[in-house]
């Protein structure tokens, strides 16, 4: 039985989402681990820690702009300042725990940071590329 074409485009942009959160967990894995592995561990949990926030934040993203086209789309405004508030809020409270009383290495937060969101842009653009008609 064939699937309706609304259901395939919200599978499809379910799958889209848990790729990008997926290859974003690996960018921040593999940079923690690497920087382990050199003997750098407080390197290595600034840079876990970086792409953790990048992570967490994409994915409340994700959830407040999947409440836009829900059946209470009248609210999605209010819902969406409410939503960046919080993940600002949220991003906020961790990243001055990380820095000012953990003590993280900030050249490393920032570069789990940057290299998640690197990557989940690069992942982006290919997946762009690829829909492009030959």
């Amino acid at each position: 039985m064939a699937t309706p074409p609304s259901q395939s485009g919200l599978d499809e942009r379910e799958t889209f989402v848990h790729q990008t959160l997926a290859g974003a967990l690996i960018v921040g894995a593999a940079g923690a681990v690497v920087l382990w592995l050199f003997g750098r561990p407080g390197w290595a949990v600034g840079f876990g820690l970086g792409a953790a926030v990048s992570v967490g934040n994409f994915h409340l993203i994700t959830r407040s702009v999947g409440h836009l086209a829900g059946p209470a789309a009248d609210r999605a405004s209010r819902h969406l300042w409410k939503g960046a508030f919080f993940r600002f809020g949220i991003v906020a409270i961790v990243l001055f725990l990380a820095v000012a009383v953990f003590k993280v290495n900030i050249l490393a937060l920032l570069a789990g940071l940057v290299l998640t969101q690197l990557g989940m842009v690069g992942f982006w653009l290919l997946r762009s590329v690829q829909t492009i008609p030959k």
